[in-house]
């Protein structure tokens, strides 16, 4: 008879080892993210995008630095519409609270079957994709999109690129909840003064959730405002260089330009400063959890806290037609997470979560091409603007959509494919 593995540890005299208790935990009955920026130039929360395009179409300027949060609330209550306060500390210079509101919800709209728009043109034009620091771009660059062939269906076999993992999107966190208010809103959207600051002790109040109470340290505050500047090298490259944040775990740079080729056929250029193959970048212009930053950074996609320079190879700047647009730098931040009640060291013992709490950080920074003097610095009506929170005067021959020697500059055919694009 063959023996089992348990009278074999019997036999032998050894301790039999129970299985280990799996604590039991319960909720979150509400979450709560503060999601804080430092801002320098045109960026905006969570992707700068928009702001990026009001700027190629005549937008203006960047200016700054400032500051904004934003602020998300979800709870396991019924309560329609959601409302709650959540008082700040004395620092934010923004009186004594800042008021939550949720929209009430609204009978869905009936589905109707989409128009799908006939494309009576093939599209055309190409994407080119770079990564890297150094005067020169490494092997296997660019990787090129072409349009006309994508919409044939032949996809480039190398369109391969670095996995990002990013936090959940938080109204996803609680998709069974009962509500979800936040801030700013319609009530209440005023600016965040430049001098606020977080560190305090914050209560949140409200009809989704229980009493939500957490306090901030100096080290979680707003994080320290970069400087992004550029300057061309001997070879033609592009040099970024900017100041280190006291608090950033790390850093991320893109680029952006283009170049008409005539007859529709131009191409949009996309650099960034991961080292190994990161096709675009745009998920690395976010929050990002210390963890993964930690992660990417021993992977050679994120910049670690020490780097205060990226040089933007000379191919990409002759692929973007002699300069790149606009460059955006993101610092990673810290992050503060509290959940109530503290989880009990009695494995036994149930952990009936009441709140969770998290403060994500991070700063950014932006530089324009022909917003700097020669030697990359901010252009002395670049400065003015800023000082005025207006755009600066960029001189008459770029206006009238020329460079001084009455060419086209990178700047204008980029604004020319994005008309395009877009349609303005």
């Amino acid at each position: 008879m063959k023996a089992t593995p348990i009278a074999l540890v019997l036999a032998l005299g050894l301790p039999v080892l129970a299985p280990a208790q799996q604590q039991k935990v319960t909720g979150p009955q509400a979450r709560y993210w503060v999601s804080a920026e430092t801002q320098t130039g045109i960026s905006a929360m969570d992707g700068g995008g928009a702001a990026m395009m009001a700027a190629m179409m005549g937008g203006g300027g960047g200016s700054g630095p400032r500051k904004s949060v934003m602020l998300e609330l979800t709870g396991t209550r019924a309560a329609n519409p959601a409302e709650g306060t959540h008082s700040i500390p004395g620092g934010m210079n923004m009186g004594p609270a800042l008021p939550l509101i949720g929209e009430r919800s609204a009978a869905a709209a009936p589905e109707h079957e989409r128009d799908i728009p006939r494309m009576d043109e093939r599209p055309r034009g190409r994407m080119l994709f770079f990564w890297g620091c150094g005067e020169s771009v490494g092997t296997g660059q660019p990787v090129v999109l072409d349009m006309a062939q994508m919409a044939d269906g032949n996809v480039p076999a190398n369109l391969r690129s670095t996995a990002v993992a990013r936090d959940v999107p938080f109204r996803l966190l609680n998709s069974r909840g009962a509500g979800y208010a936040n801030w700013p809103n319609q009530r209440d959207s005023k600016a965040v003064p430049a001098n606020a600051s977080l560190a305090g002790t914050h209560n949140v109040q409200g009809n989704l959730n229980p009493p939500i109470r957490f306090s901030v340290d100096g080290a979680n505050d707003f994080m320290d405002a970069l400087t992004l500047t550029r300057g061309k090298t001997g070879s033609g490259a592009l040099k970024l260089s900017w100041n280190a944040a006291a608090t950033a775990t790390g850093y991320f740079a893109t680029g952006f330009g283009a170049k008409q080729g005539g007859a529709g056929n131009d191409d949009m250029v996309m650099w960034n400063s991961s080292a190994v193959r990161l096709i675009g970048g745009e998920s690395m212009m976010r929050f990002l959890p210390p963890a993964e930053v930690a992660r990417l950074i021993r992977e050679k996609v994120v910049l670690d806290a020490k780097t205060t320079e990226c040089t933007v190879p000379k191919e990409v700047l002759a692929a973007a037609g002699g300069d790149l647009v606009m460059n955006n730098l993101n610092g990673f931040g810290p992050e503060l997470n509290v959940v109530h009640p503290p989880r009990p060291t009695d494995p036994k013992a149930d952990w009936n979560q009441e709140y969770a709490v998290k403060l994500r950080l991070r700063t950014t920074a932006s530089a324009m091409a022909g917003m700097e003097d020669a030697g990359g610095r901010p252009s002395r009506a670049t400065r003015a603007g800023a000082d005025q929170g207006s755009a600066p005067d960029t001189g008459t021959a770029r206006e009238s959509g020329q460079d001084s020697s009455g060419g086209s500059t990178p700047a204008d055919a980029a604004k020319s494919i994005l008309r395009g694009i877009f349609g303005r």
